[in-house]
């Protein structure tokens, strides 16, 4: 995939980091620190690893059809040591949860794998 083809995925999540920026400077910040801190006492290692968090965050994302959320756990879910044949898996249970709606956010998931996460096989 090409850097011009990155765009969408890659605009994505430095839109949603810039929006979480601006969030975090306004007089709202301490809902937005509140946040924070549940999700990261949530996305933390316990009888789930990081890595199955996210990717079932990934799986969440799609039913939900959102393609920020997409590429953010994809992201996400890369740093955590997530392969792209894992992240793809999650996709079709999201598949088999929401059927042709979620097939339908799979072109979202693997541009931001292509993005994220390297190429799949």
């Amino acid at each position: 995939m090409s850097q011009e083809d990155r765009g969408p995925m890659k605009r994505a999540t430095e839109e949603l980091d810039a929006a979480m920026k601006r969030l975090s400077e306004s007089p709202h910040a301490t809902v937005l620190t509140a946040f924070r801190r549940f999700t990261a006492a949530a996305h933390a290692d316990g009888a789930l690893s990081r890595k199955q968090k996210e990717l079932i965050a990934i799986a969440v994302s799609i039913v939900k059809g959102c393609e920020r959320c997409i590429s953010y756990h994809v992201h996400a879910a890369t740093a955590a040591g997530a392969t792209p044949e894992e992240m793809i898996e999650a996709g079709f249970v999201a598949v088999i949860m929401d059927g042709g709606p979620a097939l339908a956010h799979f072109s979202p998931l693997l541009e931001a794998i292509d993005v994220h996460g390297g190429e799949s096989k």
